[in-house]
C-alpha cells in the first residue's frame, strides 16, 4: 500500500523525536535559534472544497501578498482528518495580534468581513496553534510536495541525554540522507499555545510518495545493523500520538 507506515519507520522517527525534546520542549514563543509558526487546520465541508479553494486562490493569496506575507503554506490531508486543510504560516511577533488581522490590512474592515463570512460558510470548524519550529534542525526541503507527519510525546526525563547524540550523530546522517536525495528535508517543531504543550511534531518531506514504502531516510542512510542500535538506545523514550500524510497544494501557497 503506497502510504503505509512499517514499524521501523515509527520506531526511528520516535528515536528522534525524543532527542529533540531536550531543547525544544523548554522553548517559549520563539526566540533565539527557534522560528514560531501558525499553523491552522480547517476542516472543509465536502461540498464546499471547490469554493473554499477558489477562495483561498483569488482572494485570500492576493489579500496575504498585499499585506506583506513572506510566507504562507497550504497543505491537503491525504491519511488523517479527511477534508482537513492545514496552513502553516510565520508568526514573528504576537504584537500581529494587536492591529487589524492581514486580511483587513489588504481589503479593509468591509472586504475582510465580507471574505471571512464567505469562508466561514465553507467549513465545519478550525483550530490554530503556536509551533516552535528548532532552527539548527531544519534541513530545507524546498518545494518538496509530499509531507509525512509523525507526533510523539517524550517520556518525562527521557529526552535531555540524546540532545547532544541528535546534534552530532543523527544531523550528519540526516544530511548525508539529503544529499543522496533520499529524502528533500526535515523540520522539528514543539506545540507552544493552542495545542498539547511540548507535543512533538517531526515533518519528513519529499518530492513524491513512493519513497514512503521503503524505509526512512536514516535508516536507509545507516543500514540495518547501525539501525538496531539505535532502536535498541532509544527504546521505550516516548508515546506516539498519530501520524498523518499531507499533500502541499503549490497554487495555494507561496
Amino acid at each position: 500500500m503506497l502510504r503505509s507506515v512499517r514499524s521501523v519507520k515509527c520506531a526511528w522517527v520516535a528515536l528522534l523525536l525524543v532527542a529533540v525534546a531536550a531543547s525544544s520542549a523548554s522553548a517559549q514563543e520563539g526566540g533565539p535559534g527557534l522560528t514560531r509558526t501558525l499553523v491552522t487546520f480547517v476542516r472543509v465541508k465536502p461540498a464546499m472544497i471547490d469554493t473554499w479553494r477558489a477562495l483561498q486562490h483569488d482572494q485570500v493569496i492576493p489579500a496575504l501578498r498585499k499585506a506583506g506575507g513572506r510566507q504562507y503554506t497550504v497543505y491537503e490531508t491525504l491519511v488523517g482528518d479527511q477534508t482537513e486543510f492545514v496552513s502553516v504560516r510565520p508568526l514573528p511577533s504576537f504584537a500581529e495580534f494587536d492591529g487589524p488581522d492581514p486580511l483587513e490590512k489588504a481589503l479593509g474592515a468591509r472586504g475582510a468581513a465580507a471574505l471571512q463570512s464567505r469562508l466561514r460558510a465553507c467549513i465545519d470548524g478550525s483550530h490554530s496553534r503556536i509551533e516552535n519550529s528548532r532552527d539548527e534542525f531544519f534541513l530545507d526541503p524546498g518545494a518538496a510536495g509530499t509531507l509525512f507527519v509523525s507526533r510523539y510525546r517524550a517520556m518525562p526525563g527521557r529526552a535531555g541525554d540524546y540532545m547532544n547524540f541528535v546534534r552530532n550523530e543523527m544531523l550528519p546522517l540526516a544530511r548525508r540522507a539529503k544529499e543522496n536525495g533520499t529524502f528533500a528535508g526535515w523540520s522539528v517543531t514543539t506545540s507552544v499555545q493552542g495545542g498539547e504543550p511540548n507535543l512533538i511534531t517531526l515533518n519528513m518531506f519529499y518530492d513524491g510518495f513512493a519513497p514512503l514504502d521503503g524505509p526512512p531516510p536514516l535508516a536507509a542512510t545507516l543500514g540495518p545493523a547501525g539501525v538496531a542500535e539505535l532502536l535498541r538506545k532509544g527504546a521505550g523514550l516516548i508515546n506516539q500520538v498519530e501520524q498523518s500524510v499531507l499533500k502541499r497544494l503549490p497554487d495555494l501557497s507561496f
